[in-house]
């Protein structure tokens, strides 16, 4: 199955958008992150396979294929783990999101608020 999450990345001070696309597949144990990472981010696929092992999920026999995109931009740090594990387990089924309505009009009356 495939998962995408949307997070943030920090270039500078300036904040853009990072698509976290999360593909999952019986085979071989693997976790191949692609899109630009620097030596942090390949690491997070040793924090994630460890932080979801922890939590009693498993991960044997899946083939797992992370997209970080924009892939033209490079991304740096530990920040994207969390939006990788929960793209990993949305695509295993492990988790299931919903977003409540309220909280989607909510969130546009503030973004509203704020423009003025």
């Amino acid at each position: 199955m495939c998962a995408k999450v949307t997070s943030i990345g920090l270039k500078g001070m300036e904040g853009y958008r990072l698509n976290v696309e999360v593909k999952t597949f019986v085979g071989n144990d693997s976790i191949r992150i692609v899109g630009l990472p620097d030596a942090a981010v390949k690491e997070s696929k040793e924090r994630i396979s460890a932080a979801l092992r922890s939590l009693g999920y498993t991960i044997n026999g899946q083939r797992i294929i992370i997209n970080l995109s924009p892939s033209e931009q490079k991304k740096s740090g530990p920040m994207f783990d969390l939006p990788m594990a929960i793209g990993v387990l949305f695509s295993l089924k492990e988790m299931v999101i919903s977003i409540p309505e309220n909280l989607v009009e909510s969130a546009m009356i503030f973004c509203k608020k704020q423009a003025r």
